[in-house]
């Protein structure tokens, strides 16, 4: 029987059609001659995750990412559809698909844990989903405060420099050409200040080691002098007289004795202010009439004549 050339060319068009289809699904990570499984996982957001991507057990591959589509509810939530070819492994209806980092450039893929149900996941069901955020993103967040840190840091050393440009520039204004001049003579007094303290703290060390310290010596002998004395019977003794005078004071405020009643008398005062008053009217008359008193100084009698 002879094939004609038109039925050979079909047949090598679909063969390459085929090939053509089975090489596109195997790229994609798709073996049509493997028994697969399709799941479908739902995410918040898939940063990262690309059709094709890896699905993995246990860190092994078995099967890949099969399409990536937002999810109808208009919810902006992402539908994953998971194609599992592995048949050797159970997997339960709890099992969790990972949204998973596979390096630390972001790359990702489907990591899936598997759960201890006794049911398992049939082909179409949709499987729980977990997003697990990645290194970079982790490292961006425990950064983060750092990196406000800094920019604080940064801004207290900005403003730190402008204050002390502004302090160097108006410690240049203060030491002008005069100040500079007023600021050499302080410093040259100053210095004269120091070298007479200097000078004090020589004679004053000189003082004390030439005069204070024979003086301290001698304090000392006359304290040891003191401390060889029965100083107890003396202060006995100065107990006596203040107790001998305390009771001499007590009879004259009482008015006994001479002094006491000269103190509380008033006869004495009297006696005595009269004769002041006395006093002061003869000398008033002295000088107001002088020639009475010739009579005294003179020698024969000159008789005494009223005004």
């Amino acid at each position: 029987m002879k094939i004609s050339k038109e039925v050979k060319v079909g047949f090598v068009a679909l063969f390459a059609i085929a090939l053509s289809i089975w090489g596109f699904n195997y790229l994609k990570g798709n073996n049509l001659f493997v028994e697969s499984k399709s799941v479908y996982a739902v995410y918040p957001k898939v940063p990262g995750l690309a059709v094709s991507s890896p699905i993995i057990i246990n860190g092994v591959r078995c099967g890949v990412v099969d399409d990536i589509y937002f999810h109808p509810d208009k919810s902006s939530r992402v539908v994953v559809k998971l194609n599992i070819t592995e048949s050797a492994i159970k997997i339960s209806k709890n099992s969790i698909a990972d949204l998973i980092s596979t390096d630390f450039m972001g790359g990702k893929a489907i990591g899936l844990k598997l759960g201890d149900s006794e049911g398992e996941l049939k082909n179409g069901d949709t499987i729980q989903s977990h997003f697990e955020k990645s290194m970079l993103e982790d490292f961006s967040e425990q950064m983060l405060p750092i990196k406000d840190k800094a920019e604080n840091m940064m801004i207290s050393l900005d403003t730190a420099v402008i204050k002390l440009t502004t302090t160097l520039e108006n410690l240049n204004e203060m030491f002008s050409n005069q100040n500079k001049r007023n600021l050499t003579l302080a410093l040259a007094n100053l210095k004269t200040t120091l070298e007479g303290f200097d000078e004090l703290s020589r004679t004053l060390n000189s003082t004390i080691k030439n005069k204070v310290n024979p003086a301290m010596t001698k304090f000392s002998d006359v304290a040891d002098s003191l401390k060889a004395l029965d100083l107890n019977q003396t202060l006995i003794k100065a107990q006596d007289a203040l107790n001998g005078m305390a009771s001499v004071m007590d009879k004259m405020n009482k008015g006994e004795g001479t002094m006491g009643k000269l103190m509380t008398n008033d006869s004495l005062y009297n006696n005595l202010t009269g004769a002041t008053k006395e006093m002061e009217e003869l000398l008033e008359d002295i000088k107001l009439h002088p020639k009475r008193y010739f009579r005294i100084l003179s020698k024969k009698e000159i008789p005494y004549k009223k005004d």
